[in-house]
């Protein structure tokens, strides 16, 4: 198995569960809500329960979610035999002991917290995000024995980081020796960050930078000193008629089974039609397609090859709270046969300790990113700049726009690849796989 293919094991793991968590939230928030209206909670108390437990998530001043793979290195094993994309047994393993942590916490219960502002009373810009003083949170990567491999905290109003390159390097089968070999003309503060210390940046370094990628100086066809436009926000009458269009959705076609005790957690599966439902989520869209910001062309009809079966998740609550989710990724492939499975977890937390700062972080400077920016778009050695294959045509503002369209890619990301040396398919194939 090459190290592009782990690479994309590891990152299809992990876009395809958190997808599948966000749509049951979704669903059964939105599902009770219309029930209740209706006055038919109490007949379904198992969709009660996990609505219950998702709307309590907002009422604490933390948050914890842990992703990882519910799985030994031999279940990996049979799953990568079972699709055909074998896995070797050092890959299993390390992706048996990878997981993904992100905290929030806040002065105040988390549904309290206002979304920044601009001066004219809608949503500012996405810069404006960059040191918000409100929310401090964490994401950490870590691997064997919890050791850390990428860790982003921003609290009060700073954004610290650090990352082990060379533990990212063996976890993928790669030699550590070459990553230190390709990073040894970084900026010291930031060859260091690479290599497991920590560093931090002020919100104003890190907003001019993000204008500079964006279309201040030397960025693709941007224009000097241009601001990011604020983020596209549905009208509110379509926002009112989305929501009922989904309400209606999810109340045929999501159900509810409370399952009884595991380990001393309630535990409800959730199930969906996968055919259906996205049959009825294209029929609620389509007469909203011209409403809604950057959703893009809409199909006239689901994939063909979409399966037409059910698949199920199970939630499990602790004393009414969300404990966690736990879903099978060998029900998105018919190929597979009964007694193979990839479980993937979700574990849930309140009340989890406050984020902080790390002690004795070395300051990132303008300076600093401005020469990794050098490096990575094809400077010293060629190391990071030969791997992306050098500068690439710029994209037309008509490009631009084509490849926001679907709501992927926003028009930073789309610039900020193009100036590290992909062109318009590269970026094509990017916004696709987001969608």
């Amino acid at each position: 198995m090459t190290t592009q293919q782990q690479e994309y094991l590891i990152n299809t793991v992990i876009r395809r569960t958190v997808r599948t968590t966000l749509v049951a939230a979704t669903c059964s928030t939105v599902l009770a809500a219309g029930l209740a209206a209706c006055g038919t909670v109490q007949q379904l108390s198992a969709a009660q329960k996990v609505s219950d437990a998702f709307g309590k998530l907002g009422d604490s001043k933390s948050f914890s979610a842990k992703l990882s793979v519910d799985a030994t290195a031999a279940q990996i094993e049979a799953f990568g035999a079972a699709t055909g994309d074998k896995i070797g047994a050092d890959s299993a393993a390390a992706l048996s002991t990878v997981s993904l942590a992100v905290s929030l916490s806040a002065d105040k219960p988390l549904k309290d917290l206002q979304s920044p502002k601009g001066a004219d009373g809608k949503p500012a810009d996405p810069d404006a995000l960059l040191g918000d003083k409100a929310l401090s949170f964490s994401y950490a990567l870590t691997g064997k024995g919890g050791k850390s491999l990428l860790e982003l905290r921003q609290v009060g109003g700073r954004t610290f980081a650090q990352a082990d390159l060379a533990g990212f390097a063996t976890l993928v089968g790669e030699d550590p020796s070459e990553v230190r070999e390709m990073t040894a003309d970084l900026p010291a503060s930031v060859r260091g960050a690479l290599d497991g210390k920590w560093v931090s940046l002020d919100a104003g370094t890190l907003q001019d930078f993000s204008k500079s990628l964006r279309g201040g100086r030397g960025a693709a066809g941007g224009k000097a000193g241009a601001t990011p436009s604020a983020p596209p926000t549905l009208a509110p009458g379509t926002e009112e008629n989305l929501l009922k269009s989904l309400k209606d959705v999810f109340s045929r076609d999501v159900s509810f089974e409370d399952k009884g005790k595991q380990d001393g957690k309630d535990r409800v599966t959730v199930s969906v039609p996968s055919r259906k439902l996205a049959e009825d989520l294209l029929k609620a869209f389509q007469p909203l397609a011209g409403e809604i910001p950057n959703l893009g062309k809409l199909p006239t009809a689901v994939p063909s090859d979409l399966p037409d079966r059910k698949l199920a998740m199970d939630v499990l609550l602790d004393h009414g709270a969300l404990s966690a989710v736990t879903f099978d990724l060998a029900q998105l492939d018919e190929k597979i046969a009964p007694g193979t499975s990839l479980p993937i977890k979700i574990a849930f937390g309140k009340d989890a300790p406050a984020v902080q700062a790390p002690a004795g972080a070395t300051e990132i400077t303008k300076a600093d990113l401005d020469s990794l920016f050098g490096e990575i778009s094809g400077g010293g050695r060629g190391g990071l700049g030969g791997g992306l294959g050098g500068p690439a045509e710029p994209l037309t503002d008509a490009q631009v726009k084509e490849l926001t369209q679907g709501g992927g890619l926003t028009e930073q990301q789309v610039r900020t690849y193009n100036k590290l040396g992909l062109g318009f398919e590269e970026i094509k194939e990017l916004a696709v796989a987001r969608v």
